[in-house]
């Protein structure tokens, strides 16, 4: 009898990231926890995630706050982002107690480097991506450390450091990518 080997293609994409352009606001922290500026900043954020979902909330209300002419939100202004947020249509999960906002196709993965974007801040599903990536093009099994090579290199780091290290650990703990018996990755 003939043994039949399925092979699944998730048909990933690579992409170069792309920043969401906003218009600059002058805006005071006043102005923002008085609510005067609902509606604007979450067009803002929907304007965000509609080009950098999936993004992380962090990086999201960083976009915004820049886009307002300040620094960083602080204590006083993130009870506020975060209400505006949670009203936004977007699909939401949850990673590594963060929340992680969807916009619907995000069957790719994008190379960070010169983007303003870290590697704390490439959400775990958009690695698993880039892994599937790698697992598809190379046709092959692959070991873990042969896999860590290729994914830095994929997203374009130079260096493996401890951040890398860490996004592609946690990608590789997911029920999305298939191991041999003795470890190694698989499609």
């Amino acid at each position: 009898m003939r043994e039949t080997r399925t092979i699944i293609l998730y048909m990933i994409e690579k992409r170069e990231y792309r920043i969401a352009e906003l218009e600059m606001l002058p805006a005071t922290p006043d102005m923002i926890t008085s609510g005067s500026l609902d509606d604007e900043i979450a067009r803002r954020m929907s304007a965000v995630i509609e080009a950098e979902a999936p993004i992380r909330e962090a990086l999201l209300f960083k976009r915004v706050i820049y886009s307002l002419s300040m620094k960083k939100v602080g204590a006083r202004i993130e009870p506020v982002f975060r209400c505006i947020a949670q009203s936004l249509p977007y699909e939401k999960t949850e990673e590594e107690g963060e929340l992680v906002f969807h916009n619907g196709d995000e069957s790719f993965f994008r190379t960070s480097i010169d983007s303003d974007r870290y590697s704390y801040q490439i959400p775990i599903d958009e690695a698993v991506n880039c892994i599937l990536f790698i697992l598809e093009r190379e046709n092959r099994i692959i070991t873990k450390s042969e896999l860590k090579r290729l994914f830095q290199k994929e997203l374009g780091y130079e260096k493996l450091g401890a951040k890398i290290e860490k996004l592609f650990n946690a990608a590789c703990r997911s029920q999305r990518l298939k191991r041999t018996g003795n470890g190694r990755f698989t499609l």
